[in-house]
């Protein structure tokens, strides 16, 4: 299974290096600790994510809802995947007509988003677009210009431990549970969500437009 996959991976990266330095045969100790660091806290995501997925799948993740500036949420979220965005030479554009507001969970509606531009940025042949619009509900549509969904994957797009290839990757990460969580999110705030087959990756999710 896919989180088979996820965790003998790095486990077994994190064996063989154990083993190379206490035999005295790594050549460089220095990078060999931090390749340990990385592949630990790739296994933190992995266990942080499952936890997260099984309270939300329980239904027992408490929303506090508030007006709140979509235009700004989508920025940061940007912002904060800029440094991986540039890591992997993808632009990522905002598109929105200006300040949109609403009555939603701030911390739920950012995490949504985040997943989303990550997963457009990993699989982006070198262009991501966010795009807001209100018409008559709130849309978030986030699209990149690599190969997409095929079209006998997009019905199992928000499944668990799913990717359509993950060798399709630009670095090969992820857990296949981004767009699992993003799902069950946007459903537990009243919305839709929904995927679209390639060319191009294109996820769009709707939320109750409110005050």
């Amino acid at each position: 299974t896919a989180v088979g996959h996820d965790l003998r991976s790095p486990l077994g990266s994190l064996q063989a290096a154990v083993e190379a330095l206490q035999d005295g045969v790594a050549p460089d100790p220095e990078r060999y600790l931090r390749s340990m660091g990385r592949d630990i806290a790739a296994l933190h995501r992995l266990v942080d994510d499952v936890f997260l997925l099984a309270r939300l799948e329980a239904g027992a993740v408490e929303f506090n809802y508030q007006p709140v500036d979509v235009t700004e949420i989508a920025d940061e979220a940007i912002e904060v995947l800029r440094p991986t965005a540039h890591r992997l030479g993808v632009s990522v554009e905002l598109q929105a007509p200006g300040s949109i507001t609403t009555s939603t969970a701030p911390e739920a509606l950012g995490r949504v988003m985040r997943n989303l531009i990550d997963n457009a940025i990993r699989h982006s042949a070198g262009s991501v677009v966010v795009s807001l619009q209100t018409a008559p509900d709130l849309q978030i549509r986030v699209t990149d210009d690599g190969a997409g969904f095929p079209p006998e994957f997009v019905a199992k797009a928000f499944d668990s431990f799913t990717r359509a290839d993950a060798a399709r990757t630009r670095d090969g990460s992820g857990t296949g549970l981004g767009l699992a969580i993003a799902h069950r999110f946007v459903t537990a705030l009243g919305g839709s969500i929904r995927a679209e087959p390639g060319p191009g990756g294109v996820v769009e999710f709707s939320l109750p437009a409110g005050p």
